[in-house]
C-alpha cells in the first residue's frame, strides 16, 4: 500500500472512532464494565498514548538511521496509562482528552509525511519491552497497527456505551 492510501486509511480510521465516540453521552464517560480493561472515557487515554508510544518509536527509528532500536518503555509509564485508561474521564476533561488525541495523530502522521515515500516501507528492528528478538518496524507498519488499533476500538466504544445504558436502564 503506497504512503498516501495507508495515511488515508489511518485519517479515516481516527474519523471512524471519533465518530462512535460521538454517541457517548456525558454521563457515561466514566463507565467501566466489569471485566474490560477500560472505561468509555478511558478508550481515548489509550488510544493517544498508543498513538504517542509508536511516535516516540519512529523517531527513534529514523534518528537511528533505521538501525536497531530498543523500545524500553517505562513500566510506570505504561502503568500510568493503564491507570487512565480505567479511571472516569469527566466531562470537564472530554474536549482537552479529544484534542489530546487529535494532536497525536496529527503528530504520527505528520512524522510519516516528513519521511520520504522509499523510507515509508523501510524496517529498521526493534526490540519491544522485555522481548530479545527485535521486530521489523516500519512508518507503514506503524500506521498499520495505529489504523487497525482505531478499528478495534470503534466497536469497543458501542459495545461499552450499550453496556452503560443497560446498566442505567
Amino acid at each position: 500500500m503506497s504512503r498516501d492510501a495507508a495515511l488515508a486509511a489511518y485519517d479515516e480510521a481516527r474519523d471512524r472512532f471519533l465518530t462512535a465516540f460521538e454517541e457517548v453521552p456525558d454521563a457515561a464517560l466514566g463507565f467501566l464494565k466489569p471485566g474490560d480493561e477500560y472505561s468509555i472515557g478511558g478508550l481515548l487515554a489509550h488510544v493517544t498514548w498508543g498513538l504517542t508510544h509508536y511516535a516516540g518509536v519512529l523517531d527513534g527509528v529514523v534518528s537511528s538511521g533505521f538501525g536497531e532500536v530498543l523500545d524500553r518503555t517505562d513500566p510506570a509509564d505504561q502503568e500510568r496509562a493503564a491507570a487512565e485508561g480505567r479511571a472516569a474521564l469527566s466531562p470537564a476533561r472530554r474536549g482537552a482528552a479529544l484534542s489530546s488525541l487529535v494532536a497525536a495523530h496529527a503528530r504520527l502522521g505528520g512524522q510519516v509525511r516528513s519521511l520520504a515515500e522509499s523510507d515509508f516501507e523501510r524496517t529498521a528492528p526493534v526490540i519491544y519491552g522485555a522481548a530479545t528478538e527485535p521486530y521489523a518496524t516500519s512508518a507503514a507498519t506503524v500506521v498499520g497497527w495505529m489504523t487497525d488499533h482505531y478499528d478495534e476500538h470503534v466497536p469497543h466504544v458501542a459495545e461499552l456505551l450499550a453496556a452503560a445504558e443497560g446498566r442505567a436502564g
